[in-house]
């Protein structure tokens, strides 16, 4: 028994005498909406670049801390190995309107959503950076050439564009689909020769398919 007893002293005294690993620190550089896809449900996916320091001289894995981003009401934990020093790394985070719509709608409006890198130890409980995002929509610009009116969307997501244009007396329904950053041609339905030469506005209807609507009016 003695062997035994002094094994378990030895193991227990290794133990104690193991350094606890020192929890790194993270910085949010900067973020930005990488895209909308469409299929198979409207996903926006954000990007989020972090520069984390670990202090140790061993590999670090983000697991043994509970690391997790939140985004809104979206939790990803995070299961990287940090090696010795400092790493930078651009985090993915998908939302969708079934789990994540009023995160989205936020996300795009001037509101924001609040984004925190948290964590927790020996009862502790971590955090290691807290801000807000948001990606509010840059407005439309809109283009005349003849009888064709063209639309340019600054925006990095793809816009789904809905109303009416309302030109010498007449309301024509109007609809378009507008690329990310990128141009697209109103599709004007009742269209007739001689209104191109008139004044008149756009009332339209923007949306992000699945996630964020809002209506606005372009002076022609």
């Amino acid at each position: 028994m003695a062997p035994l007893r002094f094994l378990l002293a030895l193991i227990l005294f290794l133990a104690a005498c193991a350094p606890r690993p020192t929890p790194p620190a993270a910085t949010l550089l900067g973020a930005e909406l990488l895209g909308l896809e469409l299929a198979p449900e409207p996903t926006l996916v954000l990007g989020l670049r972090v520069a984390f320091q670990n202090p140790n001289p061993f590999p670090l894995p983000l697991a043994a801390f509970g690391t997790r981003l939140r985004v809104g009401e979206v939790v990803v934990p995070l299961d990287l190995n940090l090696p010795p020093g400092r790493r930078e790394e651009t985090l993915t985070v998908r939302l969708t309107p079934r789990q994540a719509r009023a995160t989205g709608q936020a996300l795009l409006s001037r509101e924001g959503v609040e984004v925190a890198l948290e964590g927790k130890t020996l009862g502790q409980d971590l955090t290691f950076f807290r801000t807000r995002l948001a990606f509010p929509l840059e407005p439309l610009r809109v283009r005349r050439a003849g009888v064709n009116f063209f639309l340019e969307n600054p925006n990095p997501l793809p816009l789904r564009v809905e109303g009416r244009l309302v030109l010498l007396g007449q309301s024509l329904r109007v609809e378009a689909d507008l690329p990310a950053r990128g141009e697209g041609r109103l599709q004007v339905v009742g269209f007739r020769p001689g209104l191109e030469r008139g004044s008149g506005r756009l009332e339209l209807t923007l949306q992000v398919p699945g996630f964020f609507q809002t209506t606005l009016v372009l002076s022609l």
